[in-house]
């Protein structure tokens, strides 16, 4: 069924008489560890013949709470309700976290929506999980709230890879330091970002490699600045529709690609861009909808003499980038028919 519900559209008694297997967290990043355990919340409704209901929030906690960019987000909500939906949950219930639902009380979080609205039966949560105002809600409470009724409450260890525990936190430190193999292994795909291309200083086109460029939404975590091997993907143009002009390009399709992230030191750029140079690609797609995705981290950024030795390190990148899709077999229509990214806005 996999259908979003926001909280203040959800009726009281929607889910009466109906076992309720209910999961909560932000869940941003939507990395291994939120993946077991909301795939665990589904296993067990499909085991006792109830529904499987996914309840998060549509900001991060922490930054209204101390209201301020606190966190920088994995993922953007749209994304994180697309990665939920393919764990197969019936239903995700979406609350606007804003001051007056972060200054519930432990209890009246318990009675107006887990029982209220949501009816459960039996509820999962992280090791650590905290909840109502001023984080005073844990396991612990729940366990004590629900002692006289007949709701399971159900505290799931942190899900661990070789040994590292998996965190949103220890993610974003990945980020930080551009290890690509990290990320993939702790989200489970590699590491991606969507934008629209926009016209940036034109200089890639006369040193004679043109590039796709995106504005660096702060709100959002990217890799460490430098240049990566990777592929972009195109989306049709953005009334959805296939263009059907000289520059049209298949809608869909994905390219291997150049990846720059940072202010290109050479030149001293005003400000940073994610400048994408397309392999054996030649086609206008201005104002298109793109998804980069991070396959390799190849060098840092840095600044060069010269025009000349920033071209001959360019091609340099691009033999480095053909190599890694050599080296692993991949080509384009691997990509294309055999993703293993997702992508995030």
């Amino acid at each position: 069924m996999r259908r979003v519900i926001k909280l203040e559209n959800l009726k009281e008694g929607s889910f009466k008489d109906l076992k309720v297997c209910a999961v909560i967290g932000f869940f941003d990043g939507v990395h291994r560890g939120h993946q077991e355990i909301i795939k665990k919340c589904v296993s067990r409704a499909c085991q006792v013949g109830g529904i499987s209901i996914v309840f998060t929030f549509n900001k991060q906690p922490k930054n209204i709470v101390h209201k301020k960019l606190f966190k920088k987000l994995i993922t953007s909500s749209a994304e994180k309700l697309e990665l939920i939906k393919r764990l197969g949950v019936d239903y995700i219930v979406i609350a606007n976290f804003d001051e007056l639902f972060s200054g519930y009380e432990p209890e009246i979080f318990c009675s107006r929506i887990l029982v209220e609205k949501l009816n459960i039966k039996e509820i999962f949560i992280g090791q650590g999980f905290r909840f109502g105002k001023d984080a005073k809600g844990n396991v612990d409470f729940l366990k004590s709230y629900f002692k006289d009724t007949d709701v399971k409450v159900n505290e799931e260890p942190i899900f661990a890879v070789d040994k590292m525990p998996v965190s949103s936190t220890l993610i974003r430190n990945y980020y930080g330091c551009g290890d690509i193999g990290m990320i993939k292994l702790l989200l489970g795909r590699h590491p991606s970002l969507k934008g629209k291309v926009v016209h940036g200083d034109g200089r890639g086109r006369t040193l004679g490699f043109p590039t796709s460029n995106i504005d660096v939404f702060e709100k959002y975590v990217t890799p460490m600045d430098g240049v990566y091997a990777g592929s972009v993907k195109i989306f049709t143009d953005s009334a959805g529709k296939r263009e059907k002009t000289a520059d049209a390009v298949d809608a869909e399709k994905i390219y291997p690609a150049v990846i720059n992230i940072g202010d290109n030191p050479t030149f001293i750029a005003a400000r940073k861009w994610i400048e994408s140079y397309l392999l054996d690609f030649e086609a206008d797609i201005y104002g298109r909808k793109i998804e980069i995705t991070f396959l390799k981290r190849l060098r840092d950024e840095k600044k060069f003499a010269g025009k000349e030795d920033l071209i001959q390190q360019i091609a340099a990148d691009i033999d480095s980038t053909r190599n890694y899709f050599k080296i692993h077999d991949i080509s384009g229509a691997d990509l294309n028919c055999n993703r293993q990214t997702v992508v995030i806005n």
